[in-house]
This record gives C-alpha cells, sequence and structure tokens, in this order.
C-alpha cells in the first residue's frame, strides 16, 4: 500500500466554513476532519465526501482534537487547516519549501469588509513579517494555526499539540527551542472577525495564550532581542511613542514650577507661563508621537510594497493611534493575569474556549 505524502488535517467546532472549497482544491490528498460539535451541513459533508474524521458532540479542546486527528495520519507532512481558512496556493510550494525546512508557516492574508478586519490585516501582515525574519534567524515566536504544515516525525518527536490555550504558538516556540528549523511559504486566505465584540472575544484568548507561552519561555525569548524588537516595534508600534515619551527628561523643578509660580508672581504672568509650561508638555508628547508614527508607517509601506500586501494608508493613523493600543493594552491586562495565576497556582479560564 502507498504512503501518501500529505496529509490535511482541518479543525473545525460547528460550521463548515471553507471546508468543502479545500477539498475540490485538495483532491489526491488524505483529508481528516477534526470536528467538535458539528452543525448539519458540516456532518453531511463528511458523509458526502466519505472523510476520514474524528467527530465529538461536546468540545474536546482544539489541541486534543488535533491530536486524535494525527492518529488518522498516514502521510509524512502534516498540513493543519481551520474551517475558515481556505488553502490559496498549490500544495507542491509548500512541500518544496519543506525540503529545506522542518515546518511551514504558511501566508494569510484576509479578505476584508469592514474596519476591523482591514485593521487586523495589518496585524496579519506583521505576524508574517516577524515570521519571516524569525526564519531568518532560525528561531520562532510561535505558529499560527490557520494554516501552517509540518513533518510528521518532527511533530511527533516535538510531542505534538500540548494542553494550552494557543497550541499553535507553543509548538511554534518548542521547535526553536529545539532546534527544528521554521521556514515561510505558500499562501492561504483565513477569516478575521467583523466587529468589535467577536474581535475582542478573540484577541482576548490569543493574549493570554499569548502570555501563557511568553511567561514559560521567558528566558529563551529574551536571549533574542534581535527578534523580539522589531517583533514588538511592528506588533505593538503605540510602545515606541510611549517610550520616547517617557524618555524626554521631565524633571520635579519643572512640576514644581506649576505649584510656585501662583504663589509668587501676578495672576496674569502666573497665568501665561503656566500656559507655556503645559504647551511644552503637550508639544513634547505631540512630537513623540508623530516621530515614532512617522518611522513605524514608513516601515510598513515599505513591507507592504516588497511583499505585495495591500494596505490602505488611510487605515495606518487609526491603527497606530487607536487600534494598536487598544490591543497592546489587552495584551499587558492578559499579561498580568496569567503571571497571576501562574504564581498561584491557578488555571486562566477563557470564556466559550475549552483546553
Amino acid at each position: 500500500m502507498q504512503v501518501c505524502v500529505l496529509s490535511v488535517i482541518v479543525a473545525a467546532h460547528r460550521k463548515a466554513g471553507c471546508i468543502e472549497d479545500n477539498l475540490k482544491r485538495l483532491k489526491g490528498c488524505e483529508i481528516i476532519i477534526a470536528a467538535d460539535e458539528p452543525a448539519d451541513e458540516l456532518a453531511d459533508i463528511i458523509k458526502r465526501y466519505n472523510v476520514k474524521a474524528t467527530i465529538s458532540n461536546t468540545r474536546r479542546g482544539k489541541w486534543r482534537a488535533l491530536n486524535e486527528a494525527v492518529k488518522l495520519a498516514s502521510g509524512e507532512v502534516l498540513l493543519f487547516l481551520d474551517s475558515d481558512t481556505r488553502l490559496d496556493c498549490d500544495v507542491k510550494d509548500v512541500l518544496e519549501v519543506l525540503k529545506r525546512s522542518d515546518a511551514v508557516e504558511i501566508r494569510k492574508e484576509l479578505n476584508s469588509s469592514t474596519l476591523i478586519q482591514k485593521l487586523s490585516s495589518v496585524d496579519f501582515l506583521n505576524m508574517f513579517t516577524v515570521a519571516c525574519l524569525a526564519s531568518r534567524l532560525r528561531t520562532s515566536l510561535g505558529l499560527n494555526g490557520a494554516a501552517f504544515a509540518i513533518k510528521k516525525d518532527v511533530f511527533v518527536d516535538i510531542g505534538q499539540f500540548r494542553s494550552r490555550i494557543n497550541e499553535d504558538t507553543d509548538l511554534g516556540v518548542r521547535l526553536a527551542v529545539n532546534g527544528y528549523i521554521i521556514a515561510t511559504g505558500g499562501k492561504a486566505i483565513t477569516k478575521s472577525p467583523s466587529g468589535l465584540r467577536e474581535w475582542f472575544k478573540q484577541r482576548e484568548r490569543w493574549a493570554a495564550g499569548g502570555a501563557e507561552v511568553f511567561l514559560e519561555y521567558f528566558h529563551q525569548i529574551l536571549k533574542r532581542p534581535v527578534l523580539w524588537l522589531p517583533a514588538l516595534f511592528l506588533l505593538f508600534p503605540a510602545v515606541i511613542g510611549l517610550l520616547i515619551s517617557f524618555s524626554i527628561p521631565d524633571n520635579y523643578i519643572s512640576k514644581a514650577l506649576f505649584l510656585l509660580i501662583p504663589l509668587w508672581l501676578p495672576s496674569k504672568i502666573a497665568t501665561g507661563l503656566l500656559f507655556i509650561l503645559y504647551q511644552k508638555h503637550v508639544l513634547q508628547n505631540i512630537i513623540a508621537a508623530l516621530v515614532s508614527f512617522s518611522a513605524w508607517m514608513a516601515v510598513e509601506v515599505l513591507i507592504a510594497k516588497m511583499t505585495g500586501w495591500k494596505v490602505s494608508l488611510k487605515i495606518l493613523p487609526l491603527y497606530y493611534f487607536v487600534y494598536s493600543p487598544l490591543w497592546m493594552m489587552l495584551c499587558f491586562t492578559a499579561l498580568v493575569r496569567v503571571l497571576i495565576a501562574r504564581i498561584s497556582g491557578k488555571k486562566v479560564g477563557i470564556r466559550d474556549w475549552s483546553v
């Protein structure tokens, strides 16, 4: 019996998503669906196409569902896809990259129609850029589980997916820590939340899962500033202006003047001087924000041009001054929560998500 080269494992919760499109595109490949609480449409597709599947009427947790699906795989290479992700390249392209690596982070783009999706598209550009940089440095800050490929023997040797909120991020970091090579290649189209409420729900999970992995591998990550500093600059650009603002001298004398001037000078003169001091402080913050934004936007435009990524320049100010700070504060909040839970020996729970 001939063993197939590629096994495609699709994670699905209730909805069918892009599964039927992928089945048509991936004819000749072994397809295995890890389905939790499948709706009628999903169950019908599994039956109609007669594909292998591990089905559970309760939510098992994505990491467990995928590991159980791998047991049915006979391929030498595992291609993991989320049900809402459509492969947009020839699988031969991915297999070619795997000849010189152990895993492949597949480029993921969004079909963006709403404002929040267009802003998220900038995130995906930056995540892919960080993945490309990490590949050059022969390391990784994690994989994006929506679409990636890995050699089956490597996946088994590394211990498969573990019980983590972000099982894909954890797997990517473990691969790097153990000396495996992660390359980038291929292309897929994936889905992102269309509204702020759904976005917050997804990112709350991403933030908690990322914090969990970050704290576990803190020392290994810290040793690679050549990776995490550019990643910080791209993924959380708002922190740049914050650091610049903190670095501008703001001594105690200028603060004391706000109290002393009204006591010792006439009202009109005091008012004028206080106004000047206030405007000086505001101007410093504005300059810090504009300088950092200009630097980040120049890099962003250059990367988009080099990668052929479609990014609207109109949304970059909104991304930098609103979206990025919101995402950064969400990540910081999650980091504190996970750190406290880690110290107290408790688990961090995520709404509507099983681990």
